[in-house]
């Protein structure tokens, strides 16, 4: 069994050795691993499992986590700031354009 020597407390997504390490323990064939030369995924690979996050459910986030924050006992303008830092990285991640309102 392969083990990644520079990733030893987490697996990187880039790191061949992590993927065929993974691959192992899953018990899948590594086939698809055995090349050397791996190109770097693009952003639309990369992200391409994600939902389409649309400014609706940008807004139905936004609500669901100024809920989850105020049920910790954060007040609410520290529950908002936090909400928002949350949808602009989602955002960030996925390329799109950050909206006004947040």
């Amino acid at each position: 069994m392969s083990k990644c020597t520079v990733h030893s407390d987490f697996f990187d997504d880039n790191c061949a050795e992590c993927k065929r390490e993974y691959a192992n323990m899953k018990g899948h064939n590594d086939a698809p691993y055995q090349t050397k030369k791996e190109g770097r995924r693009t952003s639309t690979d990369r992200f391409s499992n994600y939902k389409e996050f649309t400014e609706e459910r940008a807004k139905k986030l936004f609500e669901q986590l100024i809920l989850q924050y105020l049920g910790k006992e954060i007040d609410e303008q520290e529950a908002v700031e936090r909400a928002r830092a949350i949808i602009r990285k989602q955002c960030m991640v996925r390329g799109i354009k950050i909206w006004p309102w947040v």
